[in-house]
Parts: C-alpha cells; sequence; structure tokens
C-alpha cells in the first residue's frame, strides 16, 4: 500500500517527467536562485477527490515533495535538486522512488515543470 502511495505521490508531482538521459559535468550543477521556495499544486484528481501537492525547492539543493490526499497527510519524499542547461533533475533519497527530469517555466509566482509532454503548474507561496 505505501509503494502504491508513494507512485501515486511521484505522478502527481512529477506527472511531466520523462525518461530522458542528460549528460553534464558535476561542476555545472548547481541549484538555481529563481526556482528556490515553496511551490504548491492544488486540485482535484477526475474522481473528484481533492489533492494539494507542495514542492519545496532549498536553497543548498534540498528538495521535498509532501502530498495532501482529501484533507489528511498522505506521503513526503526527500532528495536533492540540480539545475543545469534549463533542465531540473530531482534525485530522490529513496532507492524505490525513480529519479526524474524536468524542462522548467519561471516567472515570479509560476512554476511549470514539463516532460513527458505534460505540464504541471504550481504556484509560489
Amino acid at each position: 500500500m505505501k509503494r502504491l502511495l508513494v507512485c501515486l505521490l511521484l505522478c502527481l508531482l512529477l506527472a511531466a517527467c520523462g525518461e530522458t538521459e542528460i549528460s553534464t559535468t558535476a561542476a555545472s550543477k548547481a541549484p538555481a536562485p529563481g526556482l528556490t521556495g515553496v511551490w504548491v499544486n492544488a486540485g482535484q484528481y477526475s474522481e473528484g477527490r481533492d489533492f494539494v501537492e507542495t514542492l519545496t525547492l532549498s536553497e543548498d539543493g534540498a528538495v521535498t515533495v509532501h502530498l495532501e490526499y482529501q484533507g489528511s497527510d498522505y506521503a513526503t519524499l526527500t532528495g536533492s535538486w540540480t539545475v543545469s542547461d534549463g533542465i531540473l533533475n530531482v534525485d530522490f533519497t529513496d532507492p524505490n522512488t525513480r529519479d526524474r527530469v524536468y524542462t522548467y517555466a519561471l516567472t515570479d509566482t509560476t512554476l511549470t515543470l514539463t516532460g513527458d509532454g505534460k505540464d504541471v503548474e504550481y504556484v509560489r507561496e
């Protein structure tokens, strides 16, 4: 059941992910200051169940993804993030959780993650 919950969380958070291989050097990877902060994606699944997904990108390169489902804590994932050549890489600590790669668009108030032909929009909190 826990594995299903983690998969659901990842599908929400990183619905736009792909299996893209990115070749960069370690020196070119670093958190991008404009991306740091707390980002929220709230809505409903197709069956009408409410969710709130909170993505926290810290200045030190740490990432936390928290999912609240139907008003209750559901799952939390942690890891690290870097940006290289306009690509956001999210590496999760849990070895059973697949790491993610996105392109992104950023404004002062929104972050849109894109992968696999899908966009997921977050609002800065």
